[in-house]
């Protein structure tokens, strides 16, 4: 019985529970990260990203992207003030947007996007309607379509491009109303007309979305075999909007791109800083398969909008009065709250710091780019100086801000909803500052420059630097030996948990009271850091592992930066500056980089078992084998 005994306490010492080096927890932690990026459902793996890039473009990126072509774009808001000052009711009628549309072209704008969607004639049939066409039995009378014609076509006389949201056109919007006005307009996809939900975060713009099929065919016709509707056939005034395949319309943003990057206006746009990259101009749509391949390529870099962190400044405009004789800029946004001037590293440490709660952050309600209401157009408000003038050389964007409607969007620099519209002049603006360099998910300079390559990269960069930290860190400051002989006894839950805790108090109040004596270990470490011997092993062995405490909590401190610093060079420099990539993944790979933090931490501070039994130890190897030769007798 005594000998089973001493065997299984013999074999109980040959098995020893190992470490697992700092090599393998990198290969582990990498490993298990790609595991979850291929099996992360999208409902996750999308809300992290949208999270992780609207806090970054809150904290960082909006101080740092200039936004430089605001000043480009101006917004034409139709709302419920605009409505009541002029009398009018919703739906407005279309005479409405006629008379906003006849005093903006006094202001000569470059541009006009009009963000409506005119669904139905509000009528009685024209002699062009198709006989087959759908046409509501129950509508309000509006006689006033053809004066909204009349002033397009004033605008196509003078040259001045004119771009009208089509809508998710299907048959119930295949009316008159739409092909009549296709002659004299450019039919763009307006926003939320993709088959995801609509983004109100205003964090992606689809610049070519997948709008829905014809809807409608007459008999014989194949889709396949139908002409892109954004093509010169709708634009012959025929009068038949049917004849087409809508998934050759694009979204505004690069609609108006293309017409201001090709043909007589791209020398004048180059002169502007506008950057007119050749990926981005659509090819003739005569070769149908053509078009829809380079569509296809938009669709394959989705953008990520870059929102700047400044307010629009109205401090150069004229004021307007109130009945009260009050002076007011328009929407009462007038100067700007935010210190333009102040350097980028204030902004984000300001940003940074009320992230937490430390501070306080500029509450920004006015979006960047310079915007009046219909009314203010309408009325010539003021009257020292029409504010539309501003709008001379502009694209101007013409949208809706109506209770009850849902067209509005939270940026992530801004604290207020503000109209939808501003999410085209958003993404208008960063194709004219950055071209097709636009942020998204994938390097325009390689399809495998992606996001996921990128966290999986930075990850391993973290984990490595880490475990190598750990080990110089060993190597610097080796632990005291350990004893093989260590004893055991149990406790319930609550006991350890106290009996640990004062345990590590304990420590702590020792690692205070050696703080007088740590000038004279860093003196040692000085004296002999270059001698071939363990420098350590020439201090006390109380000193020397409350020393080796101080050391390794200054390794996670150090740890900690090291691993920041790698984060942030890889969002802000490397995907941000040089990649074009959308820093949307730096959540994920802290996360993710946690996970190899508590054996990191327990490699610092664990023990070396020791190869050599103490004294302690000898002892009671002696006493039990006294014990054990009477019983073997």
């Amino acid at each position: 019985m005594v000998e089973n005994v001493n065997r299984a306490e013999r074999l109980g010492k040959n098995f020893k529970v190992g470490r697992i080096k700092p090599f393998w927890w990198v290969i582990i932690n990498v490993v298990f990260a790609a595991l979850v990026l291929w099996v992360e459902p999208d409902s996750i793996a999308d809300a992290v990203d949208e999270y992780s890039y609207a806090v970054f473009n809150r904290t960082v990126g909006g101080a740092l992207y200039p936004g430089e072509h605001v000043d480009d774009i101006g917004v034409i808001v139709l709302d419920d003030e605009s409505l009541a000052g002029l009398k009018s009711s919703w739906p407005a009628v279309y005479g409405f947007h006629a008379e906003v549309l006849l005093n903006l072209l006094t202001a000569q704008p470059k541009a006009v996007f009009i963000d409506f969607t005119f669904r139905d004639r509000r009528g009685p049939l024209s002699e062009s309607a198709a006989s087959d066409e759908w046409v509501p039995e129950l509508y309000v009378r509006d006689d006033s379509l053809q004066r909204l014609t009349n002033i397009l076509k004033v605008y196509q006389a003078a040259n001045i491009p004119v771009y009208l949201q089509a809508g998710a056109v299907n048959i119930f919007q295949y009316h008159t109303v739409l092909s009549e006005l296709a002659p004299y307009v450019t039919l763009v996809a307006g926003w939320g007309d993709a088959r995801r939900q609509a983004d109100v975060r205003a964090l992606t713009y689809d610049l070519a979305p997948e709008m829905r099929g014809p809807g409608y065919l007459h008999e014989g016709q194949n889709a396949a075999d139908l002409p892109l509707c954004s093509d010169a056939v709708i634009r012959s005034g025929t009068g038949d909007a049917r004849g087409c395949d809508i998934s050759g319309i694009t979204a505004a943003a690069i609609t108006i791109y293309q017409d201001f990057c090709t043909g007589e206006r791209r020398s004048e746009s180059v002169k502007l800083g506008w950057k007119c990259d050749a990926p981005l101009i659509m090819p003739p749509q005569d070769d149908k398969s053509e078009w829809l391949a380079w569509r296809d390529q938009l669709q394959d870099r989705p953008m990520w909008l870059s929102w700047p962190d400044r307010q629009v400044d109205y401090s150069t405009w004229p004021d307007a009065y109130d009945a009260n004789g009050e002076a007011f800029k328009p929407y009462g946004c007038g100067v700007a709250d935010v210190d333009a001037d102040a350097d980028v590293f204030t902004r984000v440490w300001t940003n940074l710091t009320s992230l937490f709660g430390l501070g306080e952050r500029t509450s920004l309600v006015c979006p960047p780019f310079h915007f009046i209401s219909a009314a203010q157009v309408i009325n010539n408000t003021p009257s020292s100086g029409r504010w539309v003038g501003n709008f001379k050389d502009r694209i101007v964007m013409y949208g809706q801000n109506l209770q009850g409607f849902q067209d509005v969007i939270r940026p992530p620099t801004l604290d207020t909803d503000i109209p939808g519209v501003f999410i085209h002049a958003m993404a208008l603006e960063n194709l004219l500052s950055s071209g097709s360099a636009y942020l998204s998910d994938k390097s325009p300079y390689s399809s495998w420059l992606a996001v996921d390559l990128i966290e999986i990269a930075t990850l391993f960069i973290i984990v490595f630097l880490r475990f190598g930290l750990a080990s110089m860190a060993r190597y610097m400051f080796p632990p005291l030996p350990q004893s093989s002989h260590v004893s055991y006894k149990e406790y319930n839950p609550a006991v350890y948990l106290v009996m640990a805790v004062w345990n590590k108090f304990l420590v702590f109040l020792s690692m205070i009271k050696i703080i007088p004596q740590m000038p004279a270990v860093i003196g040692i470490w000085l004296r002999n850091r270059a001698s071939g011997s363990r420098w350590c092993e020439s201090l006390d062995l109380e000193i020397r592992e409350l020393a080796r405490n101080w050391f390794m909590c200054l390794i996670c401190l150090f740890d900690l930066v090291l691993s920041v610093a790698v984060v942030t060079f890889g969002a802000i420099i490397l995907e941000l500056s040089v990649l074009s990539i959308a820093p949307v993944n730096w959540l994920a790979v802290i996360g993710l980089g946690m996970l190899s933090y508590i054996p990191f931490v327990r490699s610092l501070f664990a023990f070396e078992e020791d190869e050599v039994q103490d004294i302690h130890s000898q002892d009671q190897d002696n006493k039990r084998g006294d014990a054990e030769k009477p019983a073997s007798a």
